[in-house]
């Protein structure tokens, strides 16, 4: 025997790290003595798998669709802040009752689908379509010079009408506005009214629209293009499209003129309205004579107008263009009221007006819609209206001796 082996002799075996695999008694007398044992799995019925398979396949599709809940809930807000300027116009009302329906039913007030944020957008989307909502807010008054419907341009007449009395009150009493030549304009049927642009704020195209409705013999209504900064200003554009303004463009003209309606326009623009006092009644380019292309295709008969007085409600000093395009003008005007007086300064001044209408432009007549191609033809027409507006406001100057405040 080695010494090795001698040693491991001596020494106490110790017991080995393997466990003995139980018997069968041994496993059944453990069972016996744990109280609380394991109960055995049961196999779930057919219907209960079922219904565990959709839960299964709803679950994750409601944990993944939290992204799109959110989207179609700030989707309802947006539509929120539109419904809310609807007003009594049904039509808009339909539309956006029908939108907030669709999303509703995306939108169901269950604790699956739906937040507590989309549940309680619901009630408050119901209410602003919601007439009694308005009258509540505003009160029948604010909301008794709406009408339901308005034209394809926006003219509401139950409001224009409400307005009637304060226009004729600014013609006749603060104005005081003469016309002539009414008999030149004709009792039906389509008609361009060309005329010179003035004043920083357009009173023309109202002033004119009144005058027509007072002096015409059928009291012929009239519709009048507006540039693109007034019809987008906030609150002023609103307001002038409401009382029967439209935005100037080639189209909106065109379907006037095809409902056989009295149109103005203005053609010298922003320019005209940009004249200083020292300018006034010096008449500005007529464009590029687009109107002259619309009567040819149209065969409508063009009718120059002058007005005088307009110059003097807004008298232009100076022009700042720096934070003009912040809001959306072309310009800052400076008049002696403006800005020194604050919003009192936008009151026009109590000018004297005068409006001439002169005879139809002969030198259209003959002419057809293949000569709107012309662009030189166009371009000698549009000098000729051009020429005649001019000798009609210098007429109408010399019979006031160039005076209008008197």
């Amino acid at each position: 025997m080695s010494d090795s082996e001698a040693s491991d002799a001596g020494r106490p075996k110790r017991p080995s790290a393997r466990r003995a695999k139980p018997d069968a008694d041994d496993r059944a007398r453990v069972s016996a003595a744990t109280p609380e044992a394991k109960p055995k799995r049961v196999r779930p019925s057919a219907e209960k798998r079922k219904v565990s398979a959709s839960t299964a396949v709803t679950r994750p599709a409601i944990d993944a669709g939290q992204e799109e809940i959110q989207e179609m809930e700030r989707d309802l807000e947006s539509l929120l802040q539109d419904v809310r300027h609807v007003g009594e116009d049904h039509d808009a009302r339909q539309r956006a009752a029908d939108a907030i329906s669709s999303i509703a039913t995306r939108l169901t007030p269950d604790a699956n689908t739906a937040t507590s944020d989309s549940a309680a957008l619901l009630p408050k989307a119901r209410q602003y379509l919601s007439t009694a909502f308005y009258l509540k807010q505003w009160g029948e008054r604010g909301m008794r010079n709406r009408a339901d419907r308005v034209d394809d341009f926006g003219l509401d007449r139950t409001y224009e009408a409400s307005l009637r009395p304060f226009f004729e009150l600014m013609a006749n009493k603060y104005f005081r506005v003469e016309i002539e030549g009414v008999g030149n304009i004709p009792n039906e049927g389509r008609a361009l009214l060309i005329g010179n642009h003035s004043g920083t704020l357009p009173w023309d195209g109202v002033m004119l629209k009144t005058a027509l409705r007072q002096k015409h013999p059928v009291a012929r209504e009239l519709r009048w293009l507006v540039e693109d900064y007034v019809y987008h200003a906030p609150f002023l554009g609103a307001f002038v499209n409401r009382v029967g303004a439209v935005r100037a463009c080639q189209e909106n003209a065109e379907r006037l003129l095809q409902n056989e309606e009295l149109v103005a326009v203005f053609p010298e623009g922003i320019k005209g309205i940009a004249k200083r006092y020292s300018d006034r009644y010096k008449l500005q380019r007529f464009g590029r004579g687009g109107y002259i292309k619309l009567a040819l295709r149209t065969g409508t008969p063009v009718i120059p107008v002058a007005v005088i007085g307009a110059e003097e409600t807004y008298p232009l000093l100076h022009m700042v263009k720096a934070f003009s395009k912040l809001l959306g003008m072309p310009f800052l005007p400076v008049t002696p009221t403006f800005p020194w007086l604050g919003p009192l300064g936008l009151a026009p001044l109590p000018s004297r007006w005068k409006i001439v209408i002169g005879t139809p432009v002969r030198e259209l007549e003959g002419h057809g819609p293949d000569d709107a191609r012309d662009e030189v033809l166009v371009g000698e027409l549009n000098q000729r209206v051009r020429g005649q507006v001019e000798r009609l406001v210098e007429s109408a100057l010399e019979s006031r001796g160039r005076h209008v405040f008197v």
